[in-house]
């Protein structure tokens, strides 16, 4: 039985090794899944960003068309003075609305390319400290059963023959014990 517990003790150091090595890419992959979907939501808030910037230039659109139809009505070239004025104020809102839209696209999808690089190496990180983990698991061990050494021998390192004790005892009557025999 005492020489299976170096084995047993091996096995288990194994075991908790790779039980490390898994942790880690586990932890990674749930990092990398979570990465996919900050990518996913950039894009997302990116497309919402457009689809405003659709939205402000078709509104843009109907105001400037409501204005040339009201010039029009009331018997005045929508094509200068006031009209023409109107039109080109409504024209430069709009535009700066739209490209708010557009640096929002920007920031979107940019801020979710940093989320994900980040949890990538995030990711990587964590992958690597599960190996690191199990790699001073091993060596650990490897350092105890080195320093334990091996079962004694019968010349030299072990005790060989009988115990004698000191033949003065702990209380003789120099104050000092008596060599061991």
């Amino acid at each position: 039985m005492a020489a299976a517990l170096p084995a047993i003790a091996i096995a288990l150091t194994a075991v908790s090794a790779y039980g490390s090595i898994r942790a880690g890419q586990a932890q990674a992959k749930g990092l990398a899944r979570q990465a996919t979907m900050a990518t996913l939501e950039a894009k997302g808030k990116a497309l919402d960003a457009r689809a405003q910037g659709v939205e402000v230039l078709k509104q843009m659109n109907r105001a400037n068309a409501a204005l040339n139809a009201r010039a029009a009505a009331g018997g005045i070239d929508p094509f200068s003075g006031s009209a023409q004025s109107l039109m080109v104020y409504n024209t430069s809102e709009g535009a700066r609305e739209y490209y708010v839209s557009e640096d929002n696209q920007i920031i979107a999808r940019e801020g979710g390319l940093l989320a994900a690089q980040n949890l990538m190496k995030q990711a990587k990180a964590a992958k690597e400290a599960g190996l690191f983990k199990a790699v001073g698991t091993l060596g650990q061990a490897a350092f105890t059963a080195a320093s334990l050494g091996g079962a004694p021998s019968g010349s030299g390192g072990g005790f060989s023959g009988p115990m004698t004790y000191p033949s003065g005892g702990i209380g003789n009557s120099g104050g000092e014990m008596a060599a061991w025999t």
